[in-house]
């Protein structure tokens, strides 16, 4: 077990100031400095096992679900995702609680004294992976949940050896650092696979999944993929929804699935997939723990009903995939957007449009936000309103808001927390749960 190193309470504020100005630094894709940093802790990510997430989307709601079910079979389980909803702690968990203050501040201390010796500075989702794996290690966790940042064959999450490798869905994303095609993205995807390690792909369209294979084949790693391997079904409304599983080696019927949203019955069948990988690994993993995992996971703002009176719904969809999905689920509603400056606003809009009572347009606090200009204009003839920010857009969407057209509030992860934390301030929406 690492040692814990003291760190004065008054330093907590600079160390996190160093670790958000590390943003300045932008995306550098490359394995270089992680391992580089890694090495000076001693490799903490080779003391557990873990289970490797990637996909455009998805990927969180898979981690829950996956992280749910090794809890639920008694097991100590780290989790890292990103980007996290209103703080940063939430993106490094255990059994479902964020990193405490001094643990955050001590393990940035020392990665930020390891990169010293690095010839460029450490990327903020760099320092994020090394403090999420030396933490994990730290707290001796049965296993690991690690979520891909971005991509994955270059993605800092990618010096891991796991037990499993996830691979959701491919769409088009980042296509400056991913490539402009979806054949292009889902190698980068399909870079996270390790020679043979088992893998899961919920991706069913022949151009991207082929290049999946291939790769699988490359590395003679077996990969179980939805529609061919395993089926699912999803029947309720989608607030309460029952959900059906089957494989040549395992069938669920009607289990209670704690993610609301249609689109979750897809993410929870690559999550039960997986755990059937995981289950020779884990015996504990049992049918039973695997239902209980199904109905107990939680991941907020994904679809969250966060008020009642009038109803207040928050999702992260943050792209045109993303919005589809969402569209699918949902009625009629009155929808705040704002979205970030590098996203399709125009597709998003055109996909919730016809969803929309009233669209109140209005931008996130911080310089990833697109403009308001510039969101109004990819509205086009799209009716709409504005609100110079979230705060006067939840207000005017919550006086037109009624129980039958509730209030959507979405667009980008940054919308979303932004939200979250106005509601729980200014309305009584409850804290986060994980």
């Amino acid at each position: 077990m690492i040692m814990s190193e003291a760190i004065p309470r008054n330093s907590y504020s600079d160390l996190r100031e160093y670790l958000f100005g590390l943003s300045l630094h932008g995306i550098k894709l490359g394995l270089h400095n992680i391992q580089t940093l890694l090495r000076a802790a001693g490799n903490p990510e080779q003391g557990h096992p873990a289970v490797h997430v990637a996909g455009t989307n998805g990927k969180g709601s898979v981690t829950a679900l996956i992280g749910a079910m090794l809890r639920a079979s008694g097991l100590r389980v780290g989790r890292f995702t990103s980007p996290h909803i209103i703080d940063l702690p939430e993106r490094f968990q255990i059994d479902g609680l964020c990193i405490p203050e001094d643990a955050l501040a001590r393990h940035t201390e020392f990665f930020r004294r390891a990169a010293e010796s690095l010839a460029s500075p450490p990327t903020f989702f760099e320092l994020n992976t090394a403090i999420a794996f030396r933490w994990f290690a730290e707290e001796g966790v049965d296993v690991a949940v690690i979520e891909v940042g971005m991509g994955g064959r270059l993605d800092s999450t990618n010096v891991i050896r796991p037990l499993v490798s996830v691979i959701t869905n491919i769409d088009y994303e980042h296509t400056q650092y991913l490539g402009d095609t979806l054949e292009k993205i889902a190698f980068e995807k399909a870079g996270i696979l390790k020679d043979k390690v088992p893998a899961v792909a919920g991706e069913r369209r022949p151009g991207p999944l082929g290049v999946i294979l291939d790769r699988a084949r490359e590395l003679e790693c077996g990969v179980r993929v939805l529609g061919r391997d395993f089926q699912y079904s999803v029947c309720g409304s989608a607030w309460e929804q029952d959900f059906s599983y089957s494989s040549d080696t395992l069938y669920i019927e009607d289990a209670s699935l704690g993610l609301p949203g249609r689109y979750q019955g897809e993410n929870a069948a690559v999550a039960v997939a997986a755990a059937e990988l995981l289950q020779g690994h884990f015996p504990a993993l049992n049918v039973e723990s695997i239902v209980h995992g199904l109905s107990g996971a939680r991941w907020p703002c994904r679809l969250e009903r966060v008020l009642e009176d009038p109803p207040v719904v928050i999702d992260v969809a943050h792209n045109v995939a993303g919005a589809r999905r969402l569209a699918e689920t949902i009625d009629r509603c009155v929808v705040v957007m704002a979205v970030a400056s590098d996203k399709d606003a125009a597709g998003m809009v055109e996909v919730l449009a016809p969803h929309s009572e009233l669209m109140i347009l209005t931008v996130f606090d911080g310089k990833r936000a697109l403009p308001l200009e510039q969101l109004c204009h990819a509205a086009g003839d799209h009716p709409h309103v504005t609100a110079g920010n979230l705060h006067e857009a939840i207000a005017l969407g919550m006086k037109q808001a009624k129980r039958e057209v509730p209030l959507l509030i979405t667009g980008s992860i940054y919308t979303a927390g932004e939200a979250r934390q106005l509601l729980i301030e200014q309305y009584g929406a409850a804290p986060l749960v994980f």
